[in-house]
């Protein structure tokens, strides 16, 4: 069972990763890192000397002292109380969310940098993708956590420091008493925490799962089919039965919490204060103590019990801490297995695939084992070669067509061709120079791909166009042209705000959602605004109508005579203009040649062809 798993980090470790974290917080706001030492010491100064001063009145009241004394010290008392309030609410009302705010910006923004910089395989790896979450999910709440934890740390020890030493003055074996108490709680919270920590991995993907089904029903994507499809029902199973998992773990981490908590109130709380009382009663019957020195004793005793409780869970908190940070740090330690050469990237001339294979290895990825001395990777089924010992080759201004069956290959090779993934086996070839010795992301920009699930944003036609860096001035004419090239004008003549119509409604009530076939040109007009050399359009038509397919490949031929152009698609309607054509079955290239050599040849891409062709010749009367 994995809440068996033992989970051991040694004291210097835990220490590091905290320092680490505050190292973290220090860069990023320094501010917050220094209030968070002042708001420390002055809350400390509160929590102590209210009791200091109570202690202080009832002596001077018992002992008989004067007015004018016990008035002094209830004006110090005030005046202590007025200064140091007025700084704690500007610092937790003005101060401190403006500080989480920038704190969360720019450890964030170093997440987003970090995931952009991992290999696309990571995201197919569940496992992986697990505690990316994680990490994204927890960082800027755990570094808050370590910060606001080691302030009231700071706060504790001022605190209790002063009240120990005062009880220390008036009664010694009461002082021991505490002591004794806050070492068995270190202990058992120490245990509480790394319980805490394996039912929090437990509930991790299940907590995944949960959120995706609201997700799914949440966003205006999924709506209909829900309502016309039987998803519904599944769905519900699905959150029932997560929900059953949820409860279970629940349940079986419950029943340790509760014996846990049985012994920290029934021993070190009461047991503990009972034993107090029977010392102090005994004291007071052989005249060593006064009422007002017992009453003074117990208020001072409950005012450091609870700081010392708080000090320890503060304390004991740092280890679950270090178990969540284990996790930030191995995730900004994954160095991504596509690496990027030197070599400047020169206009494309030639491009060639030698004896290519390729398959999803997840064992390849990085295992975040994070102290579990019990850890089993999971076994998982042999890789099978989603590509097999391919060889192809194409020039500039050439059209090619990369056709096959749904799992046939066709956009894993794109994938390769992009970089996004090195091969098992063979080489690649740009102008004869393997790819891996190119800068990646000046290779990635001599490329432009539409992807057949390609993404549409929340922002204007023209930022999508553009993606993101578009300037009026300048960019407005490339974008115009682009989306006149995807055969997007008719419907941007339609828009009253032309391409500065915000696409979706999500934040803005005047935007428009684009059909399936409207938003792909729109994905397609981006590669055209891209100015590259080489243009991969993958499924670039799967959301149009024979009639506007048609149209669209036509306009790309004719527009990009100087491009090279590779379509990659299961429908056949662009492979009649096409110099060459790759028909792919079961992750091998099985047939290559010209429309017309193909036919002649009577094999796989004839029978494909001949299958869609009733479709084709309706297209064109």
């Amino acid at each position: 069972m994995a809440d068996k798993k033992k989970i051991k980090q040694s004291i210097g470790t835990v220490f590091k990763n905290n320092i680490y974290m505050l190292k973290q917080v220090a860069h990023y706001t320094p501010g917050y890192f220094v209030f968070m030492i002042i708001e420390g010491v002055v809350w400390g100064l509160i929590n102590s000397a209210e009791a200091i001063f109570t202690f202080n009145l009832l002596n001077s009241v018992e002992y008989g002292g004067n007015f004018g004394k016990v008035v002094l010290i209830l004006g110090i008392m005030a005046l202590f109380k007025i200064i140091t309030g007025a700084f704690d609410k500007w610092y937790w009302h003005i101060y401190n969310p403006l500080l989480k705010q920038k704190l969360h910006l720019k450890m964030q923004a170093e997440l987003f940098k970090k995931a952009h910089t991992l290999d696309v395989a990571c995201f197919d790896d569940p496992e992986f993708y697990n505690d990316f979450v994680w990490a994204m999910d927890q960082s800027d709440k755990r570094a808050v956590e370590v910060v606001e934890d080691t302030g009231k740390l700071i706060n504790r020890v001022v605190a209790s420091t002063a009240l120990v030493s005062l009880m220390m003055t008036v009664s010694p074996w009461v002082a021991i008493l505490i002591l004794v108490m806050s070492v068995l709680t270190i202990v058992l919270d120490t245990m509480v925490n790394k319980l805490s920590f394996r039912q929090s991995k437990e509930n991790n993907p299940l907590e995944r799962k949960k959120k995706y089904i609201n997700r799914v029903y949440r966003l205006a994507d999924h709506a209909k089919e829900l309502r016309i499809s039987g998803a519904d029902g599944l769905l519900m199973d699905e959150y029932d039965q997560n929900t059953e998992k949820l409860i279970e773990v629940q349940t079986r981490y419950g029943k340790k919490y509760f014996w846990f908590g049985v012994f920290e109130w029934m021993v070190l709380g009461d047991g503990i204060f009972f034993a107090m009382l029977i010392y102090l009663i005994l004291q007071m019957n052989a005249g060593a103590l006064q009422i007002g020195g017992f009453i003074a004793i117990i208020s001072v005793y409950w005012r450091i019990r609870w700081l010392l409780s708080d000090l320890i869970e503060r304390l004991t908190k740092y280890s679950l801490h270090s178990l969540f940070i284990e996790k930030y740090r191995e995730f900004f330690k994954f160095e991504p297995t596509v690496k990027s050469g030197s070599l400047p990237v020169p206009e494309f001339e030639s491009f060639e695939l030698k004896n290519v294979s390729f398959s999803y290895d997840f064992d390849a990825l990085p295992k975040y084992k994070f102290h579990d001395e019990d850890y089993v990777p999971p076994k998982k089924e042999a890789n099978r070669d989603a590509l097999k010992n391919v060889s192809l080759s194409f020039k500039k201004g050439e059209k090619l067509a990369i056709v096959g069956y749904n799992g046939a290959g066709k956009t894993t090779l794109i994938k390769l061709i992009m970089r996004l993934y090195d091969p098992t086996e063979g080489e690649i070839l740009y102008n004869g120079t393997d790819v891996r010795e190119f800068d990646v992301d000046q290779y990635r920009k001599r490329i432009g791909a539409v992807f057949q699930d390609f993404k549409i944003f929340a922002t204007s036609i023209a930022e999508n166009v553009m993606n993101g860096e578009y300037s009026e001035s300048d960019d407005k004419e490339k974008v115009l042209n682009a989306l006149d090239m995807a055969d997007f004008s008719v419907k941007l003549d339609s828009l009253e705000d032309g391409i500065e119509t915000k696409l979706t409604r999500e934040f803005d009530e005047k935007g428009t959602n684009l059909s399936g076939g409207e938003q792909q040109k729109i994905a397609i007009a981006r590669v055209f605004a891209s100015n590259c050399d080489m243009m991969i359009l993958d499924e670039p038509s799967s959301a149009l109508d024979p009639n506007a397919e048609y149209r669209l490949n036509q306009a790309i031929t004719e527009k990009t005579k100087d491009k090279t152009v590779v379509f990659i698609s299961h429908r056949l309607s662009t492979t009649r203009m096409a110099d060459r054509i790759y028909m792919f079955a079961g992750g091998r290239l099985q047939e290559e040649g010209s429309h017309a050599e193909l036919m002649a040849r009577n094999g796989k891409y004839a029978e494909m062809f001949r299958l869609q062709s009733e479709k084709y010749e309706l297209t064109q009367q």
